[in-house]
């Protein structure tokens, strides 16, 4: 996984981007990462940023813009998530806001956003996480967080996806050829 150079949309942005290549056709790497209930199953936690236990209290199906939901932690804390745009296949992208722990006091809100690319080898997956500070001043520990915690959260995350779509092809189970020239010739 490699770190992308984002320019930040805000002068109190702090973005992180990784990448992957997830060995899966696109259409279920896309399906699994959007899920309503992924989140307990890839983002398991990393150093000081717990995992996710569940969620509740959503408000609609969560393949389209406007549904939100309360994600709660492995800590007990929890934030407020909402889908903000949703292209099957091809992008999906959520607002997180109201979070109940330590970073209230250094964000406004955070934007991740998926892009997916149907490769040879399976689907290319690139995640951006844009945190706002709240001003200028609790930027640099926000940016030190995202350094030190947040990057090796979306690492975990990541290598989670890939495991998933390991595990499967392991197990034999059947997987969607990956594009036309992948299909056996008649």
């Amino acid at each position: 996984m490699t770190r992308t150079a984002q320019s930040a949309r805000n002068p109190n942005d702090v973005p992180i981007t990784r990448e992957a290549l997830v060995p899966g056709a696109i259409r279920d790497v896309f399906d699994f990462v959007a899920a309503e209930d992924v989140l307990p199953k890839i983002l398991t936690g990393y150093g000081l940023v717990p995992g996710i236990s569940h969620t509740s209290d959503i408000t609609g199906p969560w393949d389209q813009p406007g549904p939100r939901r309360i994600v709660h932690l492995l800590d007990g804390s929890t934030v407020r998530e909402g889908v903000t745009h949703y292209d099957r296949s091809h992008y999906f992208a959520y607002r997180v806001s109201d979070p109940s722990f330590a970073l209230k006091h250094l964000m406004v809100e955070a934007k991740g956003e998926f892009w997916f690319e149907e490769t040879d080898a399976g689907a290319q997956v690139r995640w951006t996480y844009t945190l706002r500070a709240k001003n200028r001043l609790p930027k640099l520990p926000l940016r030190l967080f995202v350094g030190t915690q947040w990057t090796g959260c979306m690492d975990v995350c990541m290598t989670n996806v890939i495991a998933h779509f390991d595990a499967l092809r392991s197990a034999g189970v059947p997987q969607p050829a990956l594009d036309a020239t992948a299909l056996p010739q008649t």
